[in-house]
């Protein structure tokens, strides 16, 4: 019988997977990102966001890479609409032409997969609560959460309404001289890609002042990075295949 040398980086990592818990590396990895501070009383449209800005926690992956949207939660403010079966479209962007929007216009990524019929049985400060199907998103990238009535796809898409919903804002407070500014503000100020509205000009959303935003949670999971799990794999199998030979 022959005695077969196995080189020690084989065996650190044949015994890193056996020590690693379920909720290690290869775990899913769920994070945020939002805005939740702000008692401004809107009914508004869109709101600008990008899973990178202030992850939480930060899921360590790269700019670039696949993310998962798995829920979007506005809250409601205490300005009452008159909108019904609500669904949520994300764009990527939060400006897309929206003369005759439809899950056929370019740059549209997906539905919510679920309707708010109304938000009359909400209370102030609420979340509306939005669900997606592990939608893709890339890490890194821009994209628009828009407020819609779906309509009947005829084999063009399905047309897609802007609707106001009722929702809470950042606060303006005055930065001196008489200049309002949204505190916080998503993505920082004057950075229009991240912001709401409650106002289409001409084909478009013109935004909030200087940026502002609408309150809310973007949630999102990230998946282990597929080389480091080969890696381990390929140590396993090697161990296996020196075995087979003793």
């Amino acid at each position: 019988m022959s005695t077969t040398r196995i080189p020690f980086a084989l065996w650190a990592l044949a015994g890193a997977s056996c020590l690693l818990p379920a909720s290690s590396a290869w775990a899913d990895i769920a994070f945020t990102t939002g805005v939740t501070t702000g008692g401004n009383w809107q009914t508004l449209y869109v709101q600008g966001f990008r899973p990178s800005i202030a992850p939480t926690p930060d899921p360590g992956v790269a700019a670039g890479d696949t993310v998962f949207l798995n829920q979007f939660q506005f809250y409601k403010s205490g300005t009452a609409d008159t909108a019904a079966n609500i669904r949520l479209a994300i764009f990527n962007t939060m400006y897309p032409n929206l003369s005759g929007l439809s899950t056929s216009t370019s740059g549209f990524i997906g539905l919510s997969t679920n309707t708010i019929v109304s938000t009359a049985p909400l209370a102030t400060g609420d979340a509306e609560t939005f669900t997606f199907n592990n939608l893709p998103l890339t890490y890194g990238s821009n994209y628009g959460a828009l407020f819609v009535n779906v309509g009947v796809d005829v084999g063009s898409g399905a047309p897609l309404t802007p609707i106001r919903v009722s929702a809470l804002a950042e606060n303006y407070v005055d930065s001196g001289g008489g200049v309002f500014v949204p505190s916080p503000n998503y993505g920082g100020l004057d950075n229009f890609a991240y912001a709401t509205s409650n106002f289409i000009n001409g084909n478009f959303f013109s935004a909030f002042d200087h940026g502002g935003d609408a309150l809310f949670t973007a949630s999102l999971t990230a998946v282990p990075e597929p080389a480091s799990l080969g890696l381990i794999s390929l140590a396993g199998f090697a161990l296996a295949r020196r075995r087979s030979r003793v």
